[in-house]
């Protein structure tokens, strides 16, 4: 190869990089969104089930212990928390839709430029002018699937500011699960360490010998 081509071959592997890992990172902040979407979600589904299931029985009643009483809700303050509570499902269930589907999208553009990027260095190594055209096809979806991932993740950040999820308060939740691994991951390790060395400091057993 001359140096011209040696140099745009250069270039188109340095974009390669580029874009790769430019979808790895919104992979992973995708990922960590729809994990606090879900929780979001969970956690208003079961409070929409404690409401509906305000009404005890009166064997559970006597079962229950004693607490101080709280003031009861209004037929309709209950059925006002309830339809904002099914809206607030709505809302969090679409925007969870969308995550997932950035998601997978960008699964997709992360797994064809790794494949454009391949072909890239394939080249390098052989002689064979196809690879190019074909990286460049590759790189040419994968772009294309990383801009319709990040449109998925632009319509859910709409979606979350048109009621009241400001970016703000979404990156802080993104940030605040980031800060969670390090801790679940001590607190795993502190749980295995004692059956670590209970099974490596163990008495040895001597026995007499008797003459």
């Amino acid at each position: 190869m001359s140096i011209e081509q040696t140099n745009q071959l250069i270039l188109l592997i340095l974009n390669s990089v580029l874009m790769t890992l430019l979808s790895s990172f919104l992979l992973g902040g995708v990922w960590l969104r729809q994990n606090s979407l879900l929780n979001q979600l969970n956690q208003t589904r079961s409070h929409y089930h404690r409401l509906t299931h305000q009404k005890a029985s009166p064997k559970d009643t006597h079962k229950a212990p004693k607490k101080k009483p709280l003031a009861p809700k209004s037929a309709g303050e209950l059925a006002n928390e309830l339809k904002q509570l099914r809206e607030h499902r709505q809302r969090l269930s679409s925007q969870y839709q969308w995550s997932r589907m950035g998601l997978l999208t960008l699964h997709l553009a992360v797994l064809v430029l790794s494949v454009s990027l391949f072909a890239l260095t394939l080249r390098s190594l052989l002689a064979f002018d196809s690879l190019i055209s074909t990286a460049l096809f590759l790189f040419t979806l994968g772009a294309a699937g990383l801009l319709t991932g990040t449109s998925c993740i632009l319509i859910d950040f709409a979606q979350g500011n048109s009621n009241g999820d400001s970016l703000g308060r979404s990156f802080a939740q993104v940030i605040q699960q980031l800060s969670r691994i390090p801790q679940q991951w001590s607190h795993s390790t502190r749980s295995l360490s004692p059956s670590i060395k209970a099974k490596a400091v163990q008495p040895l057993s001597i026995k007499a010998e008797s003459k």
